[in-house]
């Protein structure tokens, strides 16, 4: 049984090994992970798989060595890999001056091309010639169709005089 764990709470030294310690001992398997400290706060979402027989006694693990310290929550994964549809993935950055609504802007342009936004990642970063401060925009995504690059890029460009938009990796069809 697979499950997606988001673990929220105060960083302190021990939190990766109590959790990789949890699944450990319920025979289970780490098989995904996002962890990052953002303002003193330790935020962390995995993916691990534990045998059917013991997910209960691994969410009960969980909650009582992470309740109410952190703020859990523990969701069974229901997905099947197998019968997922072809998707076309990409790789995008945006750099551009920081403004409100950069990220609302680049979420209503991926919307508009029914493009699913898989990973984000924002940050603040020195312009390198003049130190100014630049919003860059990390995604990975992917849709149904093909997506026209040339176009996306174009209209989020046209959003400022100072956005550059670059795909990192060419467009490739995933499952």
């Amino acid at each position: 049984m697979k499950f997606v764990i988001t673990l929220l709470g105060s960083d302190r030294l021990g939190i990766v090994e109590s959790f990789s310690k949890t699944v450990a001992d319920h025979d289970g398997a780490w098989c995904e992970s996002r962890i990052m400290q953002v303002e003193g706060q330790f935020a962390g979402v995995f993916l691990a798989e534990v045998p059917a027989e013991n997910s209960d006694a691994f969410e009960s693990s969980l909650e009582s060595s992470f309740q109410p310290e952190f703020h859990l929550a523990v969701v069974r994964s229901n997905a099947d890999e197998e019968s997922a549809p072809a998707r076309h993935s990409f790789e995008i950055t945006v750099l551009c001056s920081d403004r409100p609504g950069l990220v609302h802007e680049f979420a209503q342009l991926c919307t508009a091309r029914k493009i699913n936004i898989l990973e984000l990642q924002t940050n603040l970063r020195p312009a390198a010639m003049t130190g100014l401060l630049m919003f860059e925009i990390e995604a990975v995504g992917d849709s149904p169709e093909p997506l026209d690059q040339a176009e996306f890029a174009h209209a989020f460009e046209a959003l400022g005089d100072d956005v550059v938009v670059d795909f990192s990796k060419p467009e490739s069809t995933s499952t």
